[in-house]
């Protein structure tokens, strides 16, 4: 999913769960999620201006994705740092992710962190994923995998895919937190119930070598099958590899368990 969609997505979400008591809030509200978004600015933006920090994180939205006003990253930073240092969680991860990009303000690692980190403490879930990933980069602060895998293991609580798959594969590896091969299987299992492909993938290969799985190549070929569905090249090799080993009756019951195997529903906002 590409940042600005994403950013839209967490903007609509929490125009849904917003409550605000603030004259014209709800009149921006209705406009904003049909669209009418000229009607929307000219709701939010006297909120905005007289510092309500969910008028200002929408208008922060509207300058970022050239909603009725012409495309502005500067303005949009401008609304975004105003809202963020109220607390706004969304404003923060955004914030974060305009200085990690260096849109509407100067690429600064450090900031993205700072701002990163801001919105991760109050459990903003994508927060949580950033600064995990820069800990584990060592981009905007030093890289420390301990700390790294203690945000990606946040995350992966609260459902967040692509950290269970992380920290289920630093359990393995024993990277920053100590080895447990059974715990990273399952979380990397977590990820791969919700239909990420590439954990379809590792499970695959947890099953075909019995790492914290006991070995069974009906379920690895099951899993390369549901990673192969979604164009995984390595998904689709490895599961000709383990068919050679397998009865074609083996086969057919495996092929059956992929064609009835359904995702786990995604928690809100988790991606």
């Amino acid at each position: 999913m590409q940042i600005n969609t994403l950013k839209h997505a967490l903007t609509v979400a929490a125009l849904l769960l917003s409550a605000n008591s603030m004259a014209g809030f709800e009149e921006g509200k209705a406009a904003f999620m049909a669209k009418d978004y000229v009607t929307a600015l000219k709701e939010f933006k006297p909120l905005a201006e007289k510092g309500d920090q969910q008028s200002q994180h929408i208008l922060g939205m509207m300058y970022d994705e050239g909603q009725s006003v012409r495309q502005d990253y500067k303005q949009a930073a401008h609304w975004y740092e105003k809202a963020a240092k109220q607390g706004n969680q969304d404003s923060q991860y955004n914030l974060g992710v305009m200085y990690a990009q260096g849109e509407g303000v100067k690429r600064d690692d450090k900031q993205s962190a700072a701002w990163f980190l801001k919105a991760a403490e109050q459990g903003h879930i994508l927060s949580q994923f950033a600064i995990g990933r820069l800990y584990t980069l060592g981009r905007g602060v030093k890289a420390d995998q301990k700390k790294a895998s203690e945000w990606y293991l946040k995350a992966a609580k609260q459902g967040h895919f692509k950290s269970q798959l992380v920290i289920g594969r630093n359990y393995i590896e024993a990277n920053g937190v100590e080895k447990d091969e059974k715990t990273g299987a399952e979380w990397v299992q977590k990820s791969a119930d919700q239909g990420h492909y590439k954990a379809q993938y590792a499970m695959g290969l947890l099953y075909e070598h019995g790492v914290g799985v006991q070995k069974d190549l009906a379920k690895a070929y099951m899993w390369y099958a549901l990673s192969s569905d979604q164009n995984h090249i390595g998904a689709q090799q490895a599961k000709s590899r383990v068919a050679k080993e397998m009865k074609a009756g083996d086969i057919a019951k495996a092929k059956l368990a992929a064609d009835e195997w359904k995702p786990t529903e995604a928690k809100p906002n988790s991606h």
